[in-house]
């Protein structure tokens, strides 16, 4: 009798599909919950790198439009275009602003170099230039960097960005001090003086 109950029990239990439902879920919800947070912050990243480069491109576009610049004129421009980081923190954004000069050969150097929260470029530092960016103003009136005498053809105001990114979700994670560094983003961009040949020297360093 045992054995036939035990086969009728086996079988029972093998056709019983109640439970199989919250089973099921059971087995999903962690890899829907993991997939949900990665997708999280690829967008949060992702929406702070944009932010980032809008940084960059309106810190350019600003300062490209200045015929001259003071150090008050630095210190605001700077100031301002780090805001556009908000909500994100402005703490971890590092920024340099520099002009830069082009001669026949091609050959960037820095001119100039002011800093937010970052490292200046160092004066007669060379710079290399994206292809395509070279002798675009044969023209121009740009006068050499400071102790040079080549021949410069071009100016370009040049902005640096990088961005320490602390994940929200994964802050357990990664951060400072963490089992992996914050996310450093970069982004930087050429570009040319609108309103006059170069910006002169604004009695750098501005900033402290």
């Amino acid at each position: 009798m045992r054995p036939c109950f035990l086969t009728r029990a086996w079988l029972r239990l093998r056709g019983d599909q109640r439970g199989v439902a919250a089973i099921e879920f059971a087995l999903v919800v962690p890899i829907v919950m993991v997939v949900y947070l990665v997708g999280f912050e690829v967008a949060e990243a992702g929406t702070a790198y944009r932010k980032m480069t809008d940084t960059t491109v309106q810190l350019a576009n600003v300062t490209a439009q200045f015929t001259t610049l003071s150090c008050t004129d630095v210190n605001n421009v700077l100031d301002a275009t780090a805001q556009i980081m908000s909500p994100y923190s402005t703490s971890n954004i590092s920024i340099v602003l520099s002009e830069v000069s082009v001669n026949s050969s091609n050959v960037g150097t820095v001119v100039w170099s002011e800093e937010y929260q970052g490292t200046r470029l160092a004066v007669n530092s060379t710079v290399t230039l994206p292809s395509g960016y070279q002798n675009q103003n044969a023209t121009s009136a740009c006068p050499p960097p400071p102790g040079q005498s080549s021949v410069v053809t071009t100016c370009y105001i040049l902005v640096q960005t990088s961005y320490a990114y602390q994940p929200t979700i994964g802050s357990a994670f990664i951060g400072s001090g963490k089992m992996i560094g914050p996310i450093t983003m970069q982004d930087q961009i050429f570009m040319l003086p609108r309103a006059s040949a170069q910006i002169p020297d604004p009695n750098a360093p501005c900033t402290a």
